[in-house]
């Protein structure tokens, strides 16, 4: 019985820690030593950036530099500021999974990203994806979440509400859309999450009436690649000037919506965030 107490305790001390920390920054300490890989702004971003955007450049940090005196607990301090972004073939690196088929453990490896697929857009400040027609797991971004641009109540709902009862992964990117009024305020968002391809044909139905696993139609989106945080000054920026590119580039686009795609772990390492744009013509 205490053993049972002992690893019981443990479990939940592990998804406490999971949501802990200052908005999740740098806070996993790996087992093994953190390699660094070092990334230039040209291999992080398919595009040329505009030279009007000049206002937006900036110095990735040394390994291991301390910035404004800000330090990290697991000591990738560099890795606070903003950085060119991960790659996004480290991002979407198959990972092993262990499951149980048959009665029999075993180990699988399993992709991290659907079939996106990466375009140059021919246009300098912004690059042009499509995402193919598939199945997603939606839940509405709590109010007050909506208030504050956090996400991470909404974000534990659908994982100990959904994901975690119903045995479904991770997969990346988490979208998250933002819905904005005619004074391009937030006021009301969704998260979404691509049904991994294991249970693409047959997703597991939610119990919880506030998860929903909704049939998109393909989308071609514009987006701006982001080496840093989501609540960055910098970040928010970015939809700023994705709209002058996109405006420039004379494209039509969905003027009052912002999406967001995050491709990393938070707690640690080097950062991938996307601010984006949908194109006009794909479905809602």
């Amino acid at each position: 019985m205490f053993k049972l107490l002992a690893v019981l305790a443990l479990i939940s001390a592990s998804v406490a820690h999971r949501f802990a920390g200052k908005e999740w920054k740098q806070t996993y300490k790996p087992k093994t030593p953190y390699v660094y890989k070092s990334v230039t702004w040209e291999e992080a971003h398919e595009y040329e950036e505009c030279p009007e955007f000049e206002h937006d450049n900036y110095e990735e940090p040394e390994k291991g530099e301390i910035v404004d005196g800000v330090e990290a607990e697991n000591g990738m301090h560099h890795f606070l500021s903003r950085h060119n972004p991960k790659l996004i073939e480290d991002c979407c690196a198959r990972r092993n999974y262990t499951q149980v088929v048959n009665g029999v453990e075993q180990v699988v490896s399993r992709e991290m990203c659907p079939d996106l697929v990466r375009e140059d857009s021919g246009f300098c400040g912004f690059e042009t994806i499509t995402i193919p027609a598939a199945n997603w797991i939606v839940i509405d971004v709590e109010k007050d979440d909506v208030e504050t641009f956090q996400v991470r109540e909404t974000y534990k709902k659908m994982y100990y509400e959904y994901r975690k009862p119903k045995g479904v992964r991770w997969m990346l990117p988490v979208l998250v859309k933002w819905q904005l009024n005619e004074d391009r305020e937030r006021v009301s968002g969704q998260i979404a999450m691509y049904v991994p391809p294991e249970n693409q044909s047959n997703p597991p139905k939610p119990d919880s009436d506030l998860i929903r696993i909704e049939e998109w139609g393909a989308k071609k989106v514009y987006v701006r690649p982001y080496g840093g945080y989501r609540h960055d000054k910098e970040f928010r920026r970015q939809w700023e000037l994705l709209r002058t590119a996109l405006d420039n580039a004379g494209l039509n686009y969905k003027d009052n919506e912002e999406w967001e795609a995050g491709y990393s772990y938070l707690r640690y390492g080097r950062q991938r965030n996307e601010a984006m744009f949908v194109d006009s013509a794909s479905e809602a």
